[in-house]
């Protein structure tokens, strides 16, 4: 589909109550609303239309990277400057995925800790009395001994 084609078509989607305005070739020909909702709803048109005809120019490393489609999630700022909206999209999904991927894993370490805790604590309540005291590192080993002697008798 050419991009007049898609345009018509996301005029008529988005703002079907107004007339198809003529073809935009710069972006400040539409309305602050028309550019938010194709940004929003229609990010790979956006791009196809603009992207690159505003004075802003990539940093070089983003352009490097967008070249090669190894785009990091701090690009997005930059890429949505030079009106490449469709790829700062992507660079935001993929640092919410990885911060997904960072929470999850702090909470799978956390599961971990606290099971392991729990469990030494109730090994902890299952313990009698002297073991308790022979697990709890406040009595020198003498005193522990000493005490086993005189309640066990040995």
């Amino acid at each position: 589909m050419s991009n007049e084609a898609a345009f018509v078509a996301f005029w008529q989607r988005e703002f079907p109550e107004m007339p198809c305005p003529a073809m935009p070739r710069e972006l400040s020909e539409l309305n602050m609303t028309a550019q938010m909702t194709m940004r929003a709803t229609a990010p790979d048109l956006y791009t196809a239309m603009f992207a690159g005809r505003n004075d802003v120019r990539l940093p070089a490393d983003v352009s490097v990277r967008l070249s090669s489609g190894q785009l990091q999630p701090g690009d997005a700022g930059a890429l949505r400057a030079a009106g490449f909206e469709s790829q700062a999209q992507q660079c935001e999904r993929l640092g919410q995925a990885l911060q997904d991927q960072r929470m999850a894993d702090e909470i799978a370490r956390s599961r971990e800790v606290y099971q392991a805790e729990r469990e030494h604590y109730q090994r902890y309540n299952e313990m009698g009395l002297l073991e308790r005291l022979a697990h709890s590192g406040d009595l020198p080993e003498e005193v522990v001994i000493e005490n086993r002697r005189r309640y066990h008798g040995g």
